[in-house]
């Protein structure tokens, strides 16, 4: 008990005492990360109007010959990715990652000191090694009459992120996709948060700006944007496609965007009932596993590797749902997990190990055996 309660004084003295260090080393790697990602827009957009671009292979960086599967009739629930967690992540600042050195230590292991030390590429990188399948966590900001969001991991004591605003993260995303016409779809999962520390002008989610943030994935987007109306057809629900396993083929679905809302603290719910056919909504509602049978259910959230092990048959095979499971986290997995999920035929599989544009020091990283995607039916 005297051990316990040692540790715990020390993890709060040690969150604490490193508190004003890391803000203010957050706000201003914040700024650069800001500044680069304007700068990159910026030459991505003079780099896909040169003569000299060449689009990317995306039969050889996917894995698989993408134009057969188009002319074979595959199906957009009948492909898996490796799918990349937390996709804007840079690693953390200095002070930060100290203070994780720090608990590391005082709570005997239980905190794992390398979390902060994860570092994905930029979308435009993932994009061009074959990764179809993002996910970006967004705070909402409000200034004055404006409503934007920003992709960051946590306010004020982590924030660095390679695109912190998130309208130009999509634009980014838009970008590459007009640059490479035929790519597999990709589909970006959208998690809003609500951290306890939050800025100035962040405020917590709610159904306005779910309204808000589907409208504007609407209007960056457009005609590239598969939605649900469009993904159920003439069926009058997701469930009634499903069943009559109806997805789009794979083919309608090249070069486009698909964009799925994470389960969101009863948001989500709230954001279904306004129109519970979605045929009116640009975002797909995530799901968890008791609402399987919904409606307007298409895809789920299953992240214990044990249910994916239990349920991935009736989910994928029988129910003709699209799954996303995690697998692991930064300084945390193990080829149990793995091979369950990429041998269960779920759709999107998450991972803090992805393969990277360089892989000199990569050791450990997951794909499938021919590259970042595989057709499972």
């Amino acid at each position: 008990m005297i051990r316990f309660i040692s540790s715990l004084l020390s993890l709060i003295f040690f969150v604490f005492s490193g508190l004003p260090a890391i803000i203010s080393e957050s706000k201003t790697a914040r700024e650069e990360n800001i500044q680069s990602q304007v700068q990159r827009i910026n030459d991505l957009s003079e780099l896909y109007k040169s003569e000299d671009y060449v689009p990317v292979n995306e039969s050889e960086v996917v894995g698989f010959d993408v134009q057969k599967a188009y002319a074979d009739g595959v199906k957009f629930n009948e492909v898996a990715y490796i799918a990349t967690h937390n996709s804007y992540q840079l690693q953390s600042v200095p002070s930060y990652r100290k203070v994780y050195n720090d608990l590391e230590n005082v709570t005997f292991g239980l905190i794992n000191g390398d979390a902060p030390m994860y570092c994905s590429d930029t979308l435009t990188d993932q994009f061009n090694i074959g990764i179809r399948s993002i996910e970006l966590d967004i705070e909402t900001v409000v200034n004055g009459d404006e409503v934007s969001f920003v992709c960051s991991h946590s306010p004020l004591i982590d924030m660095t992120s390679s695109c912190y605003d998130f309208s130009l993260a999509l634009e980014e995303i838009r970008m590459w996709s007009d640059a490479n016409p035929g790519h597999l779809p990709i589909t970006i999962i959208v998690e809003p948060k609500e951290f306890f520390l939050l800025e100035n002008g962040m405020r917590f989610f709610n159904l306005r700006y779910a309204n808000i943030l589907d409208n504007l994935i609407r209007e960056t987007f457009g005609e590239k944007l598969i939605t649900p109306a469009e993904m159920m057809g003439e069926h009058n629900s997701l469930k009634e496609m499903r069943e009559a396993d109806d997805w789009m083929q794979l083919k309608d679905c090249a070069g486009r965007v698909a964009v799925f809302l994470h389960d969101t603290d009863g948001v989500t719910g709230r954001f279904i009932k306004q129109d519970e056919s979605l045929k009116t909504r640009a975002m797909f509602p995530m799901l968890r596993y008791k609402d399987r049978d919904k409606s307007y259910a298409s895809v789920l959230i299953v992240n214990k590797t044990g249910d994916v092990e239990k349920y991935a048959d009736e989910l994928v095979y029988e129910k003709n749902l699209i799954v996303r499971t995690m697998i692991d986290s930064y300084g945390s997995h193990n080829d149990e997990d793995r091979d369950i999920a990429l041998e269960s035929g779920v759709q999107i599989i998450s991972t803090d190990y992805p393969k990277k544009a360089d892989m000199t020091d990569v050791g450990y990283y997951v794909t499938f055996e021919n590259g970042s995607a595989k057709i499972i039916k």
